[in-house]
């Protein structure tokens, strides 16, 4: 029998403020907290928007979870990460991760697009050329994961995962096997992202990004704003949470993936494989397809993403597309890269807690081709079975289904 796996607890940090509630009210009412990038590393005439965490109210959210040690020792990723992970602890009424558990049966599972590079880009900016012994010293990614380790005591499985724009999802997806399974009995899992020079850079190079606000499946959508972000949640074997009197904002059902094989930065215009991703997690989930009542898209604001989700919902749903909830909170946050679909994740909770659909905000004339039904405004339809789906660079697929406890066949 498989062992169910429900979420606990949950903390975020995005453009939205930091904190589950500053979070969801900003989705709700959609929000935007974008600012000009100014910066002689793009040269004179960029006209680059990025969103950037509050860092006067990053600091005292940092100050609050994290010893002075940590503060100054953790580079940014692994500094934020951490602090939003003993949020969702905290959100959990959990102090410490082991305790009434062993430390070898708790992990850590975090997703990251870049992790640590702008440490990197700090060296050579300001001291031009970096001897690679100094880079290869300074630099140690994992940390982002094993930082949350030393301070939660968790001995069990520690891992950080990298596929660019599903970083979170598949994180959240490894920590849910592993409890599932019945290897691990509490995981920390999420994803996170800040601020890069190259990542920016590159996205431009690709003209990925817009000028604009970002419009997914919107007629005049042009692209998609970075932003910083992290979302942390806390899994858990059910009979555990359940013991303790754990607050439970919902289950995780099932999980699916695959790769497009197709190209590193663009999507298989086919969509084949985001089929056979979303296929994957409704049949690990032992439900019916159509039981899910709401999806949290990836929803980027390109046009050619965009038109990979219009064009594989209704072919993998059929009729059921019409009338099925849909929408993307990236116009509210930006693209958070690897803590994107974590916020997400955060995001299908609330949702099922709240009964609330978050909408697709800055929509004003949808894509005359796009036949999605997308929430505009806040719809109170108390989903109970929820998908969350996320594409990215590379072709690495994830959709992650979610549950009221007791739906579904868990």
């Amino acid at each position: 029998m498989r062992r169910r796996v429900v979420i606990t607890g949950i903390g975020t940090a995005s453009v939205c403020g930091f904190g589950k509630a500053a979070f969801w009210n900003g989705i709700l009412k959609g929000d935007t907290h974008f600012q000009k990038v100014n910066d002689a590393f793009y040269g004179a005439d960029f006209q680059g928007q990025y969103g950037f965490l509050d860092r006067e109210e990053q600091s005292l959210f940092e100050a609050q979870y994290l010893s002075e040690e940590e503060r100054k020792s953790l580079h940014p990723c692994a500094r934020l990460a951490l602090a939003v992970a003993l949020s969702a602890a905290e959100d959990a009424g959990l102090k410490k991760f082991d305790g009434e558990i062993s430390p070898e049966r708790v992990g850590v599972s975090v997703g990251t697009t870049h992790g640590e590079i702008n440490v990197m880009e700090s060296m050579v900016q300001e001291n031009g050329a970096v001897p690679m012994e100094q880079i290869k010293d300074s630099i140690h990614h994992i940390d982002i994961a094993a930082a949350i380790a030393r301070r939660m005591k968790a001995a069990g499985d520690v891992v950080l995962h990298s596929d660019a724009c599903s970083s979170g999802n598949v994180a959240a997806a490894y920590g849910f096997q592993m409890i599932r399974r019945g290897r691990l009995d509490r995981v920390l899992a999420g994803g996170v992202d800040v601020y890069s020079k190259l990542t920016e850079g590159g996205f431009t190079c690709i003209r990925a990004l817009t000028s604009d606000r970002v419009r997914p499946f919107d007629k005049n959508r042009s692209g998609i704003i970075l932003s910083e972000g992290a979302g942390m949640l806390v899994l858990e074997d059910y009979e555990t949470a359940k013991a303790r009197g754990a607050h439970i904002y919902g289950e995780i059902l099932g999980q699916g993936q695959s790769n497009d094989a197709y190209h590193m930065a663009s999507m298989d215009p086919e969509a084949a494989e985001i089929q056979v991703a979303m296929g994957n997690a409704v049949q690990d989930a032992g439900i019916l397809k159509g039981e899910i009542e709401y999806i949290c898209l990836h929803g980027t604001g390109t046009i050619s993403n965009d038109n990979c989700e219009m064009k594989a919902i209704p072919e993998f749903f059929g009729e059921r597309a019409e009338t099925l909830h849909v929408s993307s909170i990236k116009g509210a946050l930006g693209h958070a890269l690897g803590g994107a679909a974590a916020l997400e994740l955060v995001a299908c909770s609330l949702s099922l807690e709240s009964g609330i659909i978050p909408p697709n905000c800055n929509l004003l004339q949808k894509d005359s081709h796009c036949t999605l039904h997308l929430v505009r405004q806040p719809l109170n339809a108390k989903p109970s079975v929820i998908m969350n789906s996320s594409y990215a660079f590379g072709g690495s697929n994830c959709c992650i289904v979610l549950g009221k406890v007791g739906e579904g066949c868990a």
